[in-house]
């Protein structure tokens, strides 16, 4: 049995809060030079605001990669709203499946928050641009 197998996708659920958050902030604080250079107490204490209002519009959708046989264990997620990506999440010992790939809705063509990680793939991908000002 291959990885692929192992998982399946579901809808966001109100437990899996935390989790996102903790990754989102953690993985646009370190995956990303100029969110690295704001003092913690600062960057956790705004963007946490930030994160949650995002969360909190009408229009996020939140996707779910987890264990077929425990949805509960999340392995990965992507935020988006319309054609807005605003962060795509896959553990580690899961990447490179197509995991984080197939969270991804067709029709993006903004992303709203970027890493290292993710400043690479964007140059792969022409149709789609970085506007951090897009985020309602």
């Amino acid at each position: 049995m291959n990885k692929n197998e192992l998982v399946t996708t579901r809808d966001y659920k109100p437990e899996d809060r935390n989790f996102i958050l903790s990754t989102f902030l953690k993985g646009l604080r370190y995956g990303n030079d100029w969110f690295e250079t704001i003092p913690s107490d600062i960057y956790f204490g705004f963007y946490h605001n930030v994160v949650e209002a995002l969360l909190n519009l009408p229009d996020t959708k939140v996707k779910v990669a987890c264990l077929l046989d425990d949805p509960e264990v999340i392995l990965g997620y992507s935020v988006y709203s319309k054609e807005k990506l605003h962060w795509v999440f896959c553990k580690r010992a899961w990447r490179s499946i197509g995991i984080a790939k197939s969270l991804v809705p067709e029709e993006i063509t903004t992303v709203t928050h970027l890493t290292a990680v993710g400043k690479s793939i964007l140059k792969k991908h022409p149709n789609l641009h970085f506007n951090p000002f897009e985020m309602s």
